[in-house]
């Protein structure tokens, strides 16, 4: 399968945070209200075209998207706007449990794949202070129902987690430390932009996500690997 890569210069970008009151804060803080090629209309995403890599810039940060398999297997970062929590199914992967951004109007949805590479880039090396992060409505969904391919049906018991690891890199050496969050604890599930601090982590110029968890089978973890990120570089 041949990949072309796009690295997109002119993505039009606003560098610059908003509060909840849309004020403006910090121009190098990832807000991805304009990380979109083409202009979104609402309640949609942005995801490029079949086997096709592009990288999607704000901030001080750039992340990859990489879309295969007829275009509904997306590694990586996907733009969204979407404020409806309503799950039919994996096509209704990119909406937040909360029911759209933090601030402003887009957030990053993002897939933790466990066979691809999972990171973020900072285009000038620093200490990240933290981000915003939500579960997706479809995560909240098969928590509380179950995800029909665990080996024990149903949604989270008491003694069940699921938990997002960062941890950072720095000129291609993994610095010392890491961050958990979990985005579930028994059926306690993060639905709200909850603040994650990322500052432990020193000087960086990658950010690396992994997901584990209690629900699973013979090929791994079924719960699904997607969380959103909004204002990435913020303070709280």
């Amino acid at each position: 399968m041949k990949k072309q890569i796009l690295f997109v210069a002119a993505l039009a970008l606003t560098f610059a945070a908003c509060n909840q009151n849309g004020e403006v804060t910090d121009k190098t803080v990832a807000t991805f209200e304009e990380a979109a090629i083409s202009p979104m209309t609402t309640e949609s995403i942005f995801k490029y075209s079949v086997d096709t890599t592009v990288y999607l810039e704000s901030g001080n940060f750039k992340c990859q998207q990489s879309v295969s398999y007829n275009g509904t297997y997306v590694v990586g970062g996907v733009v969204s706007n979407q404020t409806t929590t309503d799950v039919k199914g994996y096509e209704d992967a990119y909406k937040s449990a909360k029911g759209g951004a933090y601030a402003g109007k887009n957030y990053l949805v993002w897939y933790a794949d466990a066979w691809t590479p999972n990171a973020i880039k900072l285009k000038s090396a620093a200490t990240v202070p933290g981000m915003y992060v939500c579960n997706t409505a479809l995560v909240e969904k098969m928590i509380k129902l179950g995800d029909g391919m665990s080996t024990i049906a149903g949604g989270f018991t008491d003694d069940d987690h699921l938990l997002l690891t960062i941890t950072g890199s720095l000129e291609g050496k993994e610095v010392n430390g890491k961050v958990d969050f979990y985005l579930a604890q028994g059926k306690t599930i993060v639905t709200d932009w909850t603040y994650v601090d990322l500052s432990t982590l020193g000087k960086v110029d990658e950010l690396h996500f992994a997901m584990s968890g209690t629900k699973s089978n013979d090929y791994g973890l079924t719960t699904p690997t997607y969380f959103c990120i909004d204002n990435l570089g913020a303070k709280k």
